[in-house]
């Protein structure tokens, strides 16, 4: 037992301990936080010695010895926390005690660790791509990004967590483009543009005609023929001209049903023609000649009164493309010139 008034050996002098400085290098994704700490008795002349232990909320942590300056403790030192990712952080330093001084903690200190502006690794997609096929491709980039298109057709995708582009291409189609950007909290990337060419298995324009007659005809009555043309390609077809080449037997009167619809038909020769203008993918339109059939003796091959079967012609145009329709009119005698 001690003397009242004996001094009681060992007791612990309470510490402070602080943070008196922090630092990020190289201040991105995978960065080395260096931390700078101080520790302060709560009473007398003699600083602590002993270890800091500095964490950073995140699993991260180093110790740093208390450094002396000649013969006196000063209660100072540092360390440095490797490998952190982007984010904020919240560092505490902890003086871990001694045999004369307890144990303390700082508040936190919060320090940010700017994260990388993505990077393209993966941006080479194809430039060609198939008229109705799909089209697609896997693009990367550095930094966890999320993604987005810029620039693209309505019908092409992206998913905005993976970076995959897809989309079925439309048949008419023929070229397109698209941008990529990824982005995070730290910047942004952007891949492309890109312009994307479209073949087509088939041509791009192809026109079908069908030419359909009145048959048979009375001799001396009319009749009409109508020549249908639809473009069955991919693209439009622009400047298309249609014709009906009319035998002699057949005699053209006018283009239309009627007399006042001519809508820029003419007729030459026996041939009716007329610009139809651009057929869209799937558009049909029609050119129709009126006609009167013949008679007399020699339309019926020296008089013997049987029918004749005249063909028709009809064709269409388009640059390159072009189709070819034919049909049959039978002209029948009727009245007292059949046996002439």
């Amino acid at each position: 037992m001690l003397t009242p008034g004996t001094a009681f050996a060992g007791t612990a002098v309470g510490t402070t301990t602080s943070i008196t400085g922090t630092s990020v290098s190289p201040g991105s994704s995978g960065a080395t936080i260096n931390v700078q700490v101080s520790v302060t008795p709560a009473s007398g002349t003699v600083w602590p010695a002993g270890t800091v232990k500095v964490s950073d909320g995140s699993g991260g942590s180093c110790v740093t010895s208390l450094s002396e300056s000649g013969s006196t403790a000063v209660g100072v030192g540092g360390c440095s926390i490797y490998g952190v990712g982007a984010g904020s952080y919240g560092v505490t330093a902890a003086y871990e005690g001694s045999s004369s001084f307890t144990w303390s903690a700082s508040g936190a200190t919060t320090v940010w660790v700017k994260g990388s502006a993505p990077v393209f690794t993966a941006d080479s997609p194809s430039l060609s791509a198939t008229a109705g096929g799909s089209y697609g491709y896997q693009f990367y980039a550095t930094g966890n990004p999320s993604y987005k298109l810029s620039g693209a057709p309505g019908w092409l995708n992206i998913n905005s967590g993976t970076g995959a582009v897809w989309g079925t291409v439309p048949s008419w189609v023929t070229s397109f483009s698209y941008s990529v950007i990824a982005w995070n909290s730290s910047g942004s990337a952007t891949a492309g543009p890109y312009t994307v060419w479209v073949r087509h298995p088939r041509p791009h324009t192809q026109l079908s005609s069908y030419l359909s007659c009145t048959s048979p005809v009375y001799a001396a009555h009319e009749g009409t023929c109508t020549l249908s043309v639809t473009n069955k390609g991919y693209s439009s077809a622009s400047n298309v001209n249609a014709q009906i080449n009319l035998p002699w037997q057949l005699k053209a009167l006018h283009c239309g049903s009627f007399t006042w619809w001519n809508y820029g038909c003419s007729i030459s020769y026996n041939t009716a023609s007329e610009n139809l203008g651009t057929l869209y993918p799937g558009q049909t339109k029609s050119l129709t000649v009126v006609f009167v059939a013949k008679f007399g003796w020699n339309l019926w091959f020296g008089g013997r009164p049987h029918v004749a079967i005249v063909k028709v012609t009809g064709s269409a145009s388009s640059g390159y493309a072009t189709t070819y329709s034919a049909a049959w009119v039978k002209i029948v005698p009727r009245g007292w010139w059949w046996a002439f």
